[in-house]
């Protein structure tokens, strides 16, 4: 791996963990009352960073075990699981559609959908992938 591969990968994990923070501190405020209105903005851009990392992982990965650079997000993740290194998951498509609708229908964000997946922690699933990506992507 290259150094500059290696400097990326490792601010990107860092990323990742800075998200992760956020986001469990987030959980612990709605676990006691609702989110102010800049909380849920707080909410909506960390998830969209969150996810928009993840899907740049899936790229990178993607081209990395196939040689192939999809464009679609979606795709990405569907050839990682069809090589067998990411499990089968409907879950992506609901990832993928939340990422285009905060940066593409952020006017008609339901927030309620944003508040279920911080407090039940649905988030765990993008973090667990980005690590899982980064691994595979240092080795």
């Amino acid at each position: 791996m290259s150094a500059s591969n290696s400097a990326y990968l490792s601010a990107l994990a860092e990323h990742i963990d800075q998200c992760e923070y956020d986001l469990k501190s987030l959980k612990d405020i709605l676990a006691t009352r609702n989110f102010s209105r800049l909380e849920q903005h707080a909410a909506e851009r960390t998830l969209q960073i969150l996810i928009e990392s993840a899907i740049g992982l899936a790229k990178h990965w993607t081209k990395a075990t196939s040689h192939i650079t999809p464009s679609e997000a979606l795709t990405s993740f569907n050839n990682l699981a069809d090589q067998g290194l990411i499990e089968k998951s409907d879950n992506w498509r609901k990832i993928v559609g939340l990422r285009n609708v905060l940066v593409h229908d952020y006017l008609n964000v339901d927030s309620q959908i944003v508040q279920d997946i911080i407090g039940k922690a649905y988030f765990n699933d993008i973090l667990r992938f980005a690590r899982k990506a980064i691994t595979a992507l240092s080795s």
